[in-house]
């Protein structure tokens, strides 16, 4: 969505142009008007994030991007002359969801007619429910987060649990899901395993973005019929990864042809490299007695020093 799109919507949203999500008329604010007597009109933006710039998105990092995006032509053609923008900040600390809705309820409070934020998927949830309700005909929530799969669904009424919530950015979890489920419709895969560290990049969505990625993954994975396991790194029950991969991995994700496959390629590379090798299918239920003398040999194996591996 483009600059001047979206200020447009957001001018129309503070306009009126909405539905009232209460089923009684709520009460009036002072300042739910933006004109004035004098022909002049302001719309307040909230600015709402964490001062902590651990997360990518936050006051310190933002807010130097919204006084210089002010200052481009774009923008400030997007609005007749009669029209101000000011915004004013709101601390959400840590991107706790608590904060965030509490920040929200502040700056609706000093009459901000649209939201900037939160961009932490927990926080922002917690905001984007109660929006619509914030006004006579809801207060828009613009946010570059909103990455999970429920942020993706429709919103467009009131029945819709994030109406009033615009997600500019371009990019969700959604996206790198069937990015993912592409690929391996390429190489005609049907099951994975899903290592899952829950807490680790906090900085991009907050409290357990991974584990949100991958409850979004799983989501549509299962709308594919592909088959999924799985691990969180975190509840390993003590083992190392050593004994997870034999655990979880094993020989799980393979087939029929897979050890065919990987000798193969083994057997290529080494004659690649002027190694002497001589190969055979192993047969179910074959002595591995029988299989070394009828196929190698105590000769052959002591010239030439191999060792015969045996994968199952």
């Amino acid at each position: 969505m483009g600059v001047v799109e979206l200020l447009y919507l957001i001018g129309l949203m503070s306009y009126g142009y909405g539905q009232n999500c209460r089923e009684e008329e709520p009460p009036a604010r002072k300042c739910e008007n933006l004109c004035r007597g004098n022909g002049t009109c302001k719309i307040k933006a909230a600015l709402l994030l964490p001062k902590n710039t651990t997360f990518d998105a936050s006051l310190p990092v933002v807010e130097p991007i919204f006084e210089l995006a002010m200052q481009d032509d774009v923008v400030r053609n997007a609005f007749p002359p009669w029209v101000e923008f000011e915004w004013k900040r709101y601390d959400v600390s840590d991107c706790d969801a608590a904060y965030a809705v509490i920040s929200a309820i502040d700056a609706y409070n000093d009459c901000s007619h649209v939201f900037f934020g939160p961009s932490c998927d927990f926080a922002l949830a917690s905001v984007a429910r109660i929006t619509k309700f914030l006004g006579k005909t809801g207060t828009p929530l613009v946010t570059t987060g909103g990455f999970t799969f429920d942020f993706v669904q429709p919103k467009q009424n009131c029945h819709h649990e994030y109406y009033m919530m615009v997600r500019s950015g371009p990019l969700g979890f959604k996206d790198m899901a069937y990015f993912i489920i592409d690929i391996m419709r390429h190489y005609d895969w049907r099951q994975l395993l899903l290592i899952n560290e829950p807490e680790a990049q906090v900085h991009v969505a907050g409290k357990s973005t991974c584990l949100l990625m991958m409850k979004t993954f799983a989501n549509y994975l299962k709308k594919e019929d592909i088959i999924y396991t799985p691990w969180d790194t975190t509840s390993d029950g003590g083992l190392n990864y050593t004994e997870n991969l034999k655990f979880y991995l094993g020989y799980k994700y393979t087939s029929a042809s897979g050890g065919y496959l990987m000798a193969s390629s083994i057997h290529q590379y080494m004659l690649f490299e002027g190694i002497n090798v001589y190969g055979r299918e192993i047969q179910p239920r074959q002595p591995y007695k029988e299989l070394l003398l009828e196929n190698v040999g105590n000769n052959y194996a002591s010239e030439f020093r191999l060792s015969l591996y045996y994968m199952a």
